[in-house]
């Protein structure tokens, strides 16, 4: 009997099924708790938790696979260890400048450190707004077409077995190792415009129930549609290019911002004033009250320099923001508006990157409905 084909054995039928008794070797057992691959709320934790997963095993894990021949080491986990040479050229692009300056003399020490002080904090608003501009884009773009392109889910990965490294002794098989533990990747399900995870949104709780009906409606397709997971393909696809796109423009227009802040403003005054503490102070033990008491004392006095300092972070921040928007005092013609030519720069990319991927995809659905033979809202159709 040949099996009924229908849009879900279509859409959801990238691989084949392993049959019944096709179970390979190095799957939990019966009774074991199995892992499963699946879609994570899209939250903010949740992508934290993946960015510091994906960062923490590119620096830890990764790189002994690869150099060790691991049969289990993958084209993702090369990609991830892509990081690694930002973050650590970014550390010692700060160590250069500032590391040796306590050798050089008391006038050569301060006028080095001051420069110094200024690319650390261009480094670290460098990577903050590069990382944190890409949910201007993203969160617009979710409200408006119903696609989260920062959802992030856990795949499981199955290794291979090992062979033993060990030769067999005198009358002994050779056998295979132990059952390696199952793996976990952080990934996006949005991630890959040829090949998104669709297998992962029909029956899942953080998908509500119709999500591409949901996805169809909001981008011009109509409703009761037949399959709309199957129409509303080509605009999902059409929705991932655009924004990654508009993401990856605009979220280094804002990190040169971030750097515009960093050279602007009085850095080292709040160096000295808050980060070395010569004006806050610091905890002095007293000999007459208990261990227990001078440790909540030196918590108290810990937090309410942290809150000064959190403060003080917030002046300099305006004093930068207002240098760079209205250019530093003296200033004339170019140098003058620069700063505020790259801001609005910046906005006007994130707007129009926002705006694009809203239209296209509705230009998408829209042509779709004029381009449809069969009516969904009838029956049957006379061809």
């Amino acid at each position: 009997m040949i099996p009924r084909v229908t849009c879900e054995n279509i859409t959801h039928g990238a691989g084949f099924k392993a049959h019944a008794h096709e179970k390979p070797e190095n799957k939990p057992s019966e009774g074991e708790k199995k892992p499963k691959t699946k879609a994570l709320k899209s939250n903010l934790k949740n992508r934290m938790v993946a960015s510091y997963n994906r960062t923490k095993n590119a620096f830890l894990e990764y790189p002994v696979k690869g150099l060790a021949g691991d049969v289990n080491s993958n084209f993702y986990e090369f990609l991830a260890m892509g990081r690694v040479p930002y973050i650590v050229g970014s550390a010692t692009f700060i160590g250069v400048f500032n590391a040796a300056s306590k050798y050089f003399e008391a006038r050569d020490a301060q006028q080095a450190r001051i420069p110094g002080l200024k690319f650390a904090a261009g480094v670290i608003l460098y990577a903050l707004a590069k990382t944190l501009s890409k949910e201007f884009i993203s969160r617009p773009v979710a409200w408006a077409t119903g696609v989260d392109i920062e959802q992030p889910y856990v795949n499981v990965i199955y290794p291979f077995p090992k062979v033993r490294k060990v030769p067999p002794k005198p009358g002994e098989q050779s056998k295979i190792d132990e059952k390696p533990q199952t793996e976990i990747q952080y990934q996006k399900l949005w991630e890959s415009k040829e090949f998104p995870r669709l297998d992962l949104v029909s029956d899942h709780e953080y998908f509500e129930k119709g999500f591409f009906d949901k996805v169809a409606r909001k981008n011009g397709l109509g409703t009761n549609l037949n399959c709309a997971e199957t129409e509303a393909k080509p605009i999902l696809r059409n929705i991932i290019s655009t924004t990654t796109t508009a993401q990856r423009i605009s979220s280094f227009l804002w990190a040169a911002c971030g750097v515009g802040l960093a050279a602007c403003g009085n850095w080292d005054s709040y160096y000295d004033t808050y980060l070395k503490n010569p004006k806050l102070g610091k905890f002095i033990p007293d000999a007459n009250k208990t261990a227990t008491e001078n440790f909540i004392g030196r918590l108290k006095k810990y937090g309410a320099n942290s809150k000064e300092a959190l403060l003080g972070l917030k002046d300099v921040f305006k004093e930068s923001g207002k240098e760079l928007w209205n250019g530093a005092q003296g200033t004339k013609g170019f140098k003058k508006h620069a700063g505020k030519a790259l801001v609005l720069t910046a906005v006007a990319s994130t707007v129009f990157g926002v705006a694009n991927t809203i239209i296209r995809a509705r230009a998408i659905g829209k042509n779709l409905c004029n381009e449809k033979i069969i009516d969904n809202s009838k029956d049957s159709v006379a061809v």
